[in-house]
């Protein structure tokens, strides 16, 4: 195909050619600087505005790492091989290819690029903010909550990078990008990205404003953006550990602080799958034919013994049958789970967040078994079920749920196993099971750990 701009390029090289003499200024419009494109109130905002929807679709996306990583991480299992899920999940794991060449390669460069389009989104438009004439048609009012969203989006998009890659680039209104940046390393961007989000919280405490929906497909208040910079900081300060000794290191006591002063209701945003919004990954890890429970780390809740079991078993022999023939259930009091001792029964008595497959034996998740078939299940995962099955786009970006447990982690860690007791008890006496005691006995040995101890 011929280039339309090439054959401008060289029509206007003839031109300057023939006109040497002549003072000519050519404005290249398919390059447009920040100073033309940033002209206006209007676009200065459109662009810090559009900062957390690029985040979002950088994380959130079918093209982006969400997928593979719950595989990885057990918290579904799938046999296939889209979104590098079968690939990432293999036994012995294996590396990231970090390689353009690689098939894989764009699911885990993606938070990467539109973090930073969102990073470099804001940066721009803040330092267009301080132009007295763009800050005036704006206004004071709107100027602080443009500021204050702004240090919110460079807080969890600079902790996206921080938590999935090694070493990132720190960049704000203030960085000079003519000159050389050095990369930090993932604990280095962490510090910076939680120095954001304590701006954020305090810039918006201080000023009264509502974000327009679109911003966030929520009418959230200075006040709730405060208190939201707050859980993502405990999020983030948590998730960024990477070996069971980092995760102990942790300053858990900033996470409680972070926790008390977050969300006290779930944060819940209409992220509509048809315009922009689509939450690829709850979508297809909820998916029947693309989701399974897997064994690994749902098989905790078993008490019949089938869990240890299993594990025992080879890789290869690991299945939903046993060699005598018998189903791998879980049976468990914990009304989360089925309830029953047979497929049948558990079909019947459906689990309030995991579900037996009631068409086929595992709703076409039972595919593909030299890709290993400890990867199937008779259990589904079924919290979130809704959002594509039913359409539901109101769906919780924080829970109080999970702000409750990064808690009672940081209590537990911290030597306060009362304090963590009376947290999870929150949750463990909802799902029939017995209060742990403020020494830590599980009296009704849900979990029970490999070994086939009681968890504490």
């Amino acid at each position: 195909m011929r280039s339309p701009i090439k054959n401008l390029l060289v029509g206007s090289l003839l031109l300057f050619g023939g006109v040497a003499c002549a003072d000519l200024e050519v404005i290249n419009l398919n390059d447009a600087d920040a100073e033309r494109a940033l002209a206006t109130a209007g676009d200065v905002e459109a662009l810090i505005s559009g900062s957390y929807n690029s985040w979002f679709r950088g994380v959130y996306s079918y093209s982006g790492p969400g997928m593979f990583l719950s595989n990885a991480a057990f918290q579904h299992n799938a046999p296939w091989a889209n979104a590098g899920m079968e690939v990432y999940a293999r036994i012995p794991r294996v590396s990231i290819v970090n390689s353009v060449a690689d098939s894989n390669y764009s699911y885990f460069v993606r938070p990467w690029y539109y973090s930073y389009r969102a990073i470099a989104a804001v940066a721009d438009g803040l330092k267009a903010l301080d132009n007295p004439e763009i800050a005036e048609e704006i206004g004071a009012a709107n100027v602080a909550r443009a500021r204050a969203y702004g240090k919110f989006v460079l807080g969890i998009a600079h902790a996206t990078v921080a938590v999935i890659f090694d070493r990132g680039f720190v960049v704000d209104e203030t960085t000079d990008l003519s000159q050389p940046q050095e990369p930090m390393d993932y604990n280095e961007l962490m510090t910076a990205a939680l120095a954001y989000l304590d701006e954020a919280a305090t810039l918006a405490a201080a000023t009264s404003f509502t974000l327009p929906n679109a911003w966030m497909q929520a009418d959230i208040t200075n006040q709730q953006l405060a208190k939201i910079a707050k859980s993502f900081k405990a999020r983030f300060r948590a998730a960024v550990a990477r070996t069971p000794a980092e995760r102990a290191a942790v300053n858990w006591a900033a996470v409680i602080a972070d926790v008390d002063a977050g969300v006290t209701e779930d944060l819940v945003l209409y992220y509509d799958d048809y315009n922009g919004w689509s939450w690829d990954v709850l979508g297809y890890v909820t998916y029947p034919g693309w989701t399974s429970a897997a064994y690994f780390i749902w098989g905790m809740a078993d008490q019949s013994g089938n869990y240890q079991k299993w594990l025992a078993l080879s890789l290869d022999a690991k299945n939903t049958k046993f060699a005598d023939g018998s189903d791998v259930l879980i049976i468990t009091p914990d009304t989360r789970f089925p309830q029953g001792s047979t497929v049948a029964a558990q079909r019947t008595a459906q689990g309030e967040v995991i579900h037996i497959a009631t068409a086929t034996p595992a709703g076409d998740t039972w595919k593909r078994p030299e890709r290993g078939v400890w990867r199937w299940s008779w259990y589904k995962p079924f919290r979130g079920w809704e959002y594509w099955q039913e359409e539901q786009f109101f769906q919780p970006e924080i829970k109080v749920t999970e702000m409750r447990l990064l808690k009672a982690e940081g209590l537990f860690r911290t030597n306060n196993k009362a304090g963590a007791a009376t947290l999870i008890n929150q949750t463990r006496t909802a799902a029939g099971l017995n209060a742990t005691d403020a020494n830590g006995t599980n009296t009704s040995c849900v979990p029970k750990l490999p070994n086939g101890s009681c968890g504490d």
